[in-house]
Parts: C-alpha cells; sequence; structure tokens
C-alpha cells in the first residue's frame, strides 16, 4: 500500500494546484494535524477545513502559486516529499521560489498528519533516512 500512499499525497498537491477543495476533502482525515515549518511561526494546526484553510490562506497571498515535487519517499505508512514552490506575490508583483519538506503520515489511504521542514536535511532526520 505504501507506493499507493505516495500517489495519494501526489494526488493532494495535484489539486492544491488547481485550486481543487474538494480533493483535499477526500484524502485528509477529518481529525488531521498538520505542524508549519517553524518559520512560519504557528503551532499545530487540528482538523481537516483548518488545515485546507492554512493552504488556502497562504495560496492567497499569490498571483500565481504552484507546488512540484521534486522528489519522494515511499516510507510505507509515510511519505517524505522534496517540494518546490514557486509564484508570484499579489500585491509586488515578485516572483519566488522556495525548496522545503513535507512528510505525511497517512492511515487507511487517508492524511492524518503533515509535517513542513524549510530544513531538508532536518526533514530527512526526521523520516530516519540520511541522504
Amino acid at each position: 500500500m505504501s507506493q499507493e500512499n505516495v500517489e495519494i499525497v501526489l494526488r493532494l498537491y495535484q489539486g492544491m494546484n488547481v485550486g481543487d477543495v474538494t480533493v483535499a476533502e477526500e484524502l485528509i482525515a477529518s481529525d488531521a494535524e498538520w505542524i508549519p515549518d517553524s518559520r512560519v511561526g504557528e503551532g499545530p494546526i487540528q482538523g481537516r477545513e483548518n488545515v485546507i484553510r492554512f493552504f488556502a490562506d497562504r495560496a492567497e497571498m499569490f498571483d500565481e502559486f504552484r507546488h512540484e515535487v521534486e522528489r519522494s519517499w515511499d516510507l510505507g505508512d509515510r511519505v517524505l516529499l522534496f517540494t518546490r514552490h514557486t509564484g508570484r506575490g499579489r500585491g509586488s508583483g515578485a516572483e519566488f521560489e522556495i525548496r522545503i519538506a513535507h512528510l505525511w503520515t497517512l492511515r487507511d489511504g487517508i492524511v492524518v498528519r503533515g509535517e513542513g521542514y524549510g530544513d531538508r536535511d532536518q526533514a530527512l532526520g526526521a523520516a530516519g533516512l540520511r541522504e
């Protein structure tokens, strides 16, 4: 089932890229938890609606915002992704690009937890990997 978990998380990103909230509603557990990267300045986000709102609020800050998966690790019930986020600021028009990592935990084909990492090495460590 683990490769299937990678595909599930990739579907979630595809939905985010086209603004399809129904995909997130299908793939995220009602009691899901999101732990943002500490640089975001927010604590854990609890519940599907709040997790979806967190990501939607971030996307609304930009005229363009896109997630691209650069690399994925199939870790059984967890999936580690190195992601590239690009876009253009709503007010400034300035383009940006950041490379971060997300570690997702799934249960029975549904996302139950996600963690954001600004430091990819830290994400590898959290996943029990070394590159």
